[in-house]
């Protein structure tokens, strides 16, 4: 729901307001809660008697979602809508959150690098074939 405007040879976007990324957060969660109650937004949508695509807009966040259509998901998957919006509002502050930290992994000096090969095929091994034990194995 950005808008877009050209302003001389540059294009200017505008950010997303608050509202409109709880809305996308709120689409989320009702995308969550519809699998959760092992339906798709297809079906949900005939349930609830609102269009496919509709639904599907408003799950993606395309479309502002009607109060009443958050009402009619909630009670079609069993859920309080108070509780729905409340999840809503902890996947906004997750998403808002920075990332973990990534620590690089130094490597160690006890692995074994290309130049630690050793002779391992059968005919360039130094043991003698009568001391071979491969054939307890079997």
């Amino acid at each position: 729901m950005s808008a877009l405007w050209s302003r001389g040879a540059a294009i200017v976007s505008r950010v997303k307001t608050p509202a409109e990324e709880f809305n996308e957060a709120v689409g989320r969660q009702l995308r969550a809660e519809i699998a959760a109650s092992r339906s798709s937004v297809a079906a949900m949508a005939r349930t609830i008697g609102v269009a496919r695509s509709a639904l599907d807009n408003y799950v993606t966040g395309k479309r502002a979602i009607p109060i009443p259509v958050v009402y009619a998901v909630c009670a079609a998957a069993g859920i309080e809508p108070h509780v729905l919006l409340a999840r809503a509002e902890e996947r906004l502050q997750a998403d808002a959150e920075p990332t973990a930290r990534i620590t690089p992994i130094r490597r160690t000096p006890d692995v074994a690098t290309s130049r630690d090969n050793d002779l391992e095929v059968a005919f360039e091994s130094r043991v003698r074939h009568d001391a071979d034990t491969d054939d307890l194995y079997e």
